[in-house]
């Protein structure tokens, strides 16, 4: 049967506290049992050689007269027994005739067991007699035990105070966490403020440090949803304002050609909106996935080629050549669908602004301490002063006249930061167009 202890604090500590006294008492009352013993053996074995050595020193008058019982001569008869032999072996001399000693005497001290009772003996020859003087073993021990029960005794009659006392000071000592548990009970589900510290103490102020820590943690997470969702809305609200106004003109359409061209205009707002709900739900999907599957050897060059096929469809409508060189393997630790999204949207924004039958080159390097790519476009590039600011969701540059959600980019710098790898936006080699490289540490 196993014994469960609560799960209050205050419960376990009141608990341990009076085990630990108990346990504490019971010590005690033992070591002074044992002491007290060992100090009464001392004390009465001398007065047993006292006594022997008194009626030793005496005239002799004792050994002579018949066996009798003269319990009244000796102040210690109640406790002692005193048998005196003559040297020819008869015994003159019983203080307590019904308990008679052993006939076979051992000088000095010795222990002898009569009717279930131990005697501690003490035998003195003389040249007119040998005196033995006895005592019952259990008048030691019964003084020892009086004694560790006197030791005990107060605190078994103090232990209701005690409990009481311990009770108030853990009760008063766990004040603080009371506090700080009616400081998170009263709480409304949306406030995320840190808890108070003040006056925890240094067992329970680090386990509230780290719950601050995780609460600022949630703000910025509610925060940058927060912000997601509010552009999300807003870039959705205008396709979908331009859908309804091309869906009015192809209504009004009242020849062929101009039906035509209000319906390509119809499935090309369509397709941007597909588009921009595809890449809130990347987005979406990889916030949601992000600390959720441990890392694992990815062959970056398959990650590349995979992207590239992916691409292609997009590059083919605008006569893109696409060539990729370099290292034909390069491993490293981590999540390669992201890693494919990444490159997959580099990729698309080098395809989407670089012209017609332009060329696109993907070149994968393997170094000692880090593993790169590169995508090299042949469009208008980026100005300096936006290549950062690029990076922001919705972030569309001034002049842009490409149609976007203005979320891979974001996307992609995300998925990154996930990998502690960095993007770099660059001119490409020969000064026009961009260059994107992207650079992944090898840990380990």
């Amino acid at each position: 049967m196993s014994i469960r202890l609560s799960d209050s604090l205050r419960a376990r500590l009141l608990f341990f506290l009076l085990a630990a006294i108990v346990v504490g008492a019971l010590a005690q009352a033992a070591i002074a049992y044992r002491s007290t013993l060992a100090q009464a053996d001392d004390i009465f074995d001398s007065l047993l050689q006292r006594t022997a050595l008194s009626l030793g020193t005496g005239d002799g008058l004792l050994s002579t007269g018949p066996t009798h019982n003269r319990g009244a001569a000796t102040p210690m008869a109640d406790d002692l027994i005193i048998q005196i032999w003559t040297p020819d072996g008869l015994r003159v001399f019983n203080s307590r005739s019904r308990r008679p000693l052993p006939d076979q005497i051992v000088l000095g001290f010795s222990d002898a067991k009569m009717e279930g009772t131990t005697y501690r003996v003490y035998s003195l020859a003389t040249p007119f007699q040998v005196i033995q003087v006895a005592q019952d073993m259990d008048v030691r021990k019964h003084m020892a035990r009086a004694l560790a029960l006197r030791t005990i005794a107060p605190i078994a009659a103090a232990a209701p105070v005690l409990m009481l006392i311990i009770w108030c000071v853990v009760s008063w000592s766990l004040r603080p966490v009371n506090r700080a548990r009616e400081q998170v009970a009263a709480r409304q589900p949306e406030d995320l403020s840190p808890v108070s510290v003040t006056g925890l103490p240094d067992e329970i102020r680090p386990l509230i440090v780290e719950l601050n820590l995780l609460l600022e943690r949630m703000r910025g997470a509610f925060a940058q949803q927060k912000q997601f969702v509010g552009d999300a809305a807003h870039e959705l609200r205008s396709p979908l304002t331009a859908l309804r106004l091309q869906l009015q003109a192809l209504r009004r359409a009242s020849d062929p050609d101009a039906r035509q061209i209000a319906e390509q205009r119809l499935a090309a707002g369509i397709d941007r909106a597909t588009r921009l709900v595809e890449q809130l739900l990347s987005m979406a999907r990889h916030e949601s996935t992000a600390e959720q599957t441990p890392a694992a050897p990815v062959d970056l060059a398959d990650v590349l080629r995979q992207a590239l096929s992916e691409n292609l469809p997009q590059a083919n409508t605008k006569s893109i050549t696409i060539d990729m060189d370099g290292a034909d393997e390069a491993v490293m630790q981590g999540h390669r669908d992201a890693l494919v999204l990444l490159a997959r949207n580099l990729l698309d924004n080098a395809i989407k602004h670089s012209p017609e039958g332009g060329r696109i080159r993907l070149h994968l390097d393997q170094a000692k301490d880090k593993v790169s790519f590169t995508i090299d476009d042949e469009g208008p590039g980026i100005p300096p002063a936006e290549r950062e600011r690029v990076f922001d969701r919705f972030y569309r540059a001034e002049g842009n006249t490409q149609h976007g959600s203005g979320l891979g980019l974001s996307i992609a710098r995300a998925i990154a930061d996930r990998h502690h790898a960095a993007i770099f936006l660059e001119d490409a080699p020969g000064g026009h167009g961009l260059r994107a490289r992207v650079e992944f540490p090898l840990r380990g």
